[in-house]
């Protein structure tokens, strides 16, 4: 049994449009851990890699993202079971001060009102101008904070089951193209021979306030901006707050107005926020043609993302719709504090316009060795 929200993600709506900018700190790294190819959790930035560009002409390259596809290695299966379980690991791993503070009965709590990954910030934010695009997400409030985890929808699962060997080969071109211009040491050449390894990851923790919700998140970062070479193994949260950070992508080069307006309609907001959530103010983007060789790489700075996509969707309305979704995720679970108890909630409007939920009973997503964790953590009281 569902019930519904007040949460209409309608952006012709009179009050969505007029809405101003929520309020928002600047979003500040607060640590880094790296993913192997066999999804092992590394808290060092072994993963990190530096933005090496071809030489210059830029507007003149033929970059082939079909090479290797054949020989690449796709995320092994494990990665579809780890919900939120690197953060979970991120958090127990951390020094438990840069976290946790007492409550008034002294017990510990997170300074965090919400803990997810990036992605799934994004998909709230955007859900104002893709309401075509049904989701489901997850939350558990424990212990004062609420944790966030996105369940793949049944059309979501369908898609991934019925994806076509075309399909596949576009979205292996985003990976192709990083190979050719991130590097494991900045200046040198790329080896582009090497199979693509998508279980691969440097992951990134932020720390922002919307609206007055403090989020802790996870974000796969592409790159950073250096001549010098750092110590990956033992390189300090100080040091990477310090380096540009880009965001690399790779699309269809337009060769009509269609495609223009299709491209800033549909996909420019989904850069936008993925960037903005992290302060990247840099985008490389690969311009390919149908074949899938790169011809061309551009930079496209943040602000003028947004200003050229200012007729298709507005920026305050993805972040104030987020918000609102937030508050009224708090407002739902009130003072309920259980690892065991999940709130489902759910936007698919071809059966209700507004965001619905519903509980659950022991389907949670918070495993045993996390929460024994937070418990063993909670100072002991003496009579």
């Amino acid at each position: 049994m569902f019930t519904e929200t007040t949460i209409d993600p309608d952006p012709r709506q009179p009050a969505r449009q007029s809405c101003a900018f929520p309020t928002v700190t600047k979003p500040t790294l607060i640590g880094f851990f790296s993913l192997n190819q066999d999804r092992q959790y590394d808290a060092s930035a072994a993963q990190l890699k530096y933005l090496t560009l071809p030489r210059d002409p830029l507007t003149e390259l033929r970059l082939d993202l079909n090479e290797g596809f054949e020989t690449h290695h796709p995320k092994p299966d494990s990665a579809q079971e780890e919900r939120i379980d690197m953060l979970l690991t991120f958090i127990r791993q951390s020094d438990p001060q840069q976290l946790w503070i007492p409550q008034e009965n002294g017990q510990l709590r997170l300074k965090h009102n919400f803990v997810c990954f990036r992605g799934l910030l994004r998909l709230l934010a955007c859900t104002p101008y893709e309401w075509k695009t049904p989701w489901i997400v997850q939350a558990i409030r424990y212990r004062g904070t609420i944790y966030l985890c996105e369940k793949a929808t049944p059309e979501k699962e369908q898609s991934v089951r019925n994806e076509t060997e075309q399909q596949k080969r576009f979205c292996y071109y985003g990976f192709k193209f990083e190979q050719h211009i991130l590097t494991e040491e900045p200046a040198v050449e790329p080896d582009t021979s090497a199979p693509v390894l998508l279980g691969e990851e440097f992951c990134a923790m932020f720390d922002t306030t919307l609206a007055g919700h403090r989020l802790l998140y996870g974000a796969e970062m592409d790159g950073i901006v250096t001549d010098r070479a750092l110590d990956r193994e033992r390189v300090s949260v100080d040091e990477l707050r310090r380096c540009e950070f880009v965001e690399v992508k790779v699309k269809r080069r337009e060769t009509a107005q269609r495609q223009v307006d299709n491209f800033y309609r549909f996909k420019t907001k989904n850069w936008w926020c993925q960037s903005f959530l992290v302060n990247v103010q840099r985008l490389v983007v690969g311009l390919r043609d149908d074949a899938g060789i790169v011809r061309e790489i551009t930079n496209v700075r943040l602000n003028d993302l947004c200003r050229q996509s200012a007729r298709y969707w507005s920026p305050a309305v993805c972040m104030d719709f987020c918000a609102d979704l937030l508050s009224e995720m708090e407002r739902v679970m009130g003072r309920t504090d259980s690892s065991r108890k999940v709130y489902q909630f759910e936007y698919d409007a071809r059966q209700c316009r507004r965001v619905r939920y519903r509980v659950l009973e022991g389907e949670s997503f918070l495993p045993d060795w996390y929460t024994k964790y937070v418990e063993e953590m909670q100072p002991k009281w003496k009579d």
